[in-house]
């Protein structure tokens, strides 16, 4: 974990690296258009899209502008975490031992058997979960798990497909991904172990 974490306010609460700051909502340009076979920003790029065709949603990338929004996670950070196994607090490495790397689920009927379990949410390292747990509410009881082989799954955003609209998640080559605006990766956990906190 870096020293020069970013803080946020009088209490100085440390922001995680893939989180989204106000400053960096939706809005760099691009009107979405719908085409025969999907989505497509009128002024679209191959930058746009994923290197499984998937549209992605585009956001200003600014950290430290505005406030931080803990519960939500900066789409172009959250892919780098995600595919890179990047730590989402620090956006170092993401703790890795023999028997995987570190996650920490929420405490979720779905979640307490992670063995194949989604998540978009990046693995951590362990100096780093211990702050998350400090400081996060939503982890107050967490599930914490290694996966020897996480993999990448889908993607999770807004679907605009014509008869069904709203938030979903879909595995890449799903028939409904030409309809869905991407705004996080998904990864499935596979070869999990319990994780001890204390000793991870």
């Amino acid at each position: 974990m870096p020293v020069d974490l970013p803080t946020w306010g009088p209490q100085r609460l440390p922001v995680p690296y893939a989180a989204v700051w106000s400053g960096e909502r939706r809005g760099s340009g691009g009107a979405l258009v719908v085409r025969p076979r999907g989505l497509a920003y009128r002024d679209e790029t191959p930058a746009d899209r994923d290197r499984h065709g998937v549209l992605w949603a585009r956001v200003i990338e600014e950290p430290g502008a505005g406030r931080p929004d803990f519960g939500a996670m900066h789409p172009v950070r959250q892919r780098a975490a995600m595919l890179g196994l990047r730590c989402q607090v620090c956006g170092g490495p993401a703790g890795r031992t023999s028997r995987g790397w570190l996650f920490l689920l929420p405490d979720e009927p779905a979640a307490r058997e992670p063995e194949g379990a989604l998540t978009t949410k990046p693995p951590l390292c362990s100096p780093c979960a211990d702050l998350a747990l400090r400081h996060c509410p939503h982890l107050r009881t967490p599930l914490a798990t290694r996966s020897r082989k996480p993999r990448v799954w889908g993607v999770f955003g807004e679907l605009f497909a014509p008869g069904a609209e709203g938030p979903a998640h879909f595995p890449y080559a799903h028939p409904a991904t030409p309809w869905l605006l991407a705004t996080q990766v998904v990864l499935q956990l596979t070869r999990c172990t319990p994780a001890d906190l204390t000793r991870s």
